[in-house]
């Protein structure tokens, strides 16, 4: 149950990922921060720690491609929670997920799990 949010989590993740820069932590925050706002995100926890934590698993897990995709269609609306990014959510959330269900004791996937 925790991992079926945690994976939903993770693709709400992309939503905090990058407003003018796609690939920046201050643009993740600035997203998660709005889409908590919005109340289209399942992130509770502290967005700068979720952002961060999404920044160091992103060059591991090989998920980098995934979430500027996703993070792009989020930034194609006015706010976070504005467009249907289904696919490229569930693209990032199923890359990052599998990467820290291999990885559980990775301190960004720990990170990232207390994030919802």
């Amino acid at each position: 149950m925790k991992q079926a949010s945690f994976f939903v989590a993770l693709a709400l993740a992309a939503t905090t990922a990058g407003c003018d820069d796609d690939t920046s932590t201050a643009g993740c925050v600035h997203l998660c921060t709005e889409a908590q706002a919005g109340h289209c995100t399942v992130i509770t926890g502290d967005c700068t720690a979720f952002c961060n934590a999404l920044d160091g698993v992103q060059g591991p897990s090989g998920c980098a491609d995934e979430r500027e995709a996703y993070q792009g269609c989020l930034n194609r609306g006015a706010t976070a929670c504005d467009n249907d990014c289904g696919s490229q959510e569930s693209a990032l959330s199923t890359c990052v997920g599998l990467y820290c269900l291999a990885n559980p004791t990775n301190a960004d996937c720990t990170v990232l799990s207390a994030s919802f």
